[in-house]
């Protein structure tokens, strides 16, 4: 626990100085910064202690997962609901501060958890997945997913990086998380010593973060994550001279982007959540040119019409 506890306030700390440094970097994102950096850090710390998978591992058949069947594809994650009035007692004040717009619908989500904690955290744990469940007084669904989400965020993080270690050696090549079958929210590009065949061009071996359980697997460098779209004349991307190595890439097929950073020649390479942040203006303007997100980070409520990851 000691370790774990450790693990979590580095993790924290990294968030913080990475974003100490981006708002520096660029002055304009600091409300963002201010906003969400806060509740990054803390969901970090709930993550390293969180209890992850408990019990006997899932069964899975390796041959039938490297046809591109996912790991929790017949049981998905273990219950978090007894886990999540604990994180929502860590997280809730901290979404009061950070988001004071939202103080009305937090402070009625935290009475409701008061007054009957099992049915409150049941729904959460629907709305996170995407279900109608039955509303919670005084809260707006709207906001209710998005305290969901992020109340379940950490909790289901843990489980998926508990598991990592059952199909590490194994290859996936599928455009879709190989612990839950997710979306990815994001991906980057790393220096790998490997000959491996996903090394095409110049750089390193692309990877991709699932938005719901944030596990991490290597993908080709010339395919839209969403749709498989290998056609280099249907593929683009957009940067700033000034940043050139965070990229939003774009597929002309199914018309959605994923944020994407260029690790391969970067000597400090920030926390993956700071570094989606600092992608926001790419975010806006592929945004404005009629792309959605393949999937959607937490953020992307503050941008146009945004759409959430099912």
């Amino acid at each position: 626990m000691t370790s774990d506890c450790s693990s979590g306030c580095e993790a924290s700390r990294t968030i913080r100085a990475d974003a100490a440094r981006l708002g520096r970097e660029i002055v304009s994102l600091t409300p963002l910064l201010d906003a969400f950096v806060p509740l990054l850090a803390e969901q970090a710390e709930i993550q390293s202690t969180a209890s992850g998978w408990t019990g006997d591992p899932p069964v899975f058949d390796p041959e039938v997962f490297c046809q591109g069947r996912p790991l929790l594809a017949d049981s998905g994650f273990q219950n978090v609901a007894p886990d999540i009035p604990g994180a929502a007692a860590r997280l809730l004040p901290v979404m009061a501060r950070c988001f004071p717009g939202l103080a009305g619908d937090i402070d009625a989500l935290a009475q409701a958890l008061d007054a009957d904690p099992g049915r409150a955290a049941a729904e959460l744990m629907h709305m996170a997945c995407g279900d109608c469940g039955e509303p919670l007084r005084g809260v707006a669904p709207d906001t209710a997913y998005f305290l969901a989400r992020e109340c379940v965020r950490p909790l289901v993080r843990r489980q998926a990086e508990t598991l990592s270690p059952l199909f590490a050696e194994l290859p996936w090549r599928f455009t879709t998380c190989p612990v839950c079958g997710g979306h990815p929210d994001f991906s980057w590009f790393k220096k790998v010593r490997d000959d491996a065949q996903y090394i095409t061009g110049h750089g390193g071996p692309r990877f991709l973060r699932c938005a719901d359980c944030a596990a991490w697997w290597r993908y080709k460098r010339i395919s839209c994550p969403g749709c498989g779209n290998e056609e280099p004349s249907r593929l683009s991307f957009l940067h700033s001279p000034e940043r050139p190595y965070e990229r939003v890439d774009l597929c002309e097929e199914c018309q959605t982007y994923v944020p994407c950073l260029d690790t391969t020649d970067m000597i400090h390479i920030p926390h993956p959540d700071v570094a989606a942040l600092a992608m926001l203006p790419l975010e806006m303007l592929a945004r404005d040119r009629g792309y959605r997100p393949l999937a959607a980070l937490p953020w992307s409520l503050v941008l146009p019409d945004a759409s959430r990851a099912a």
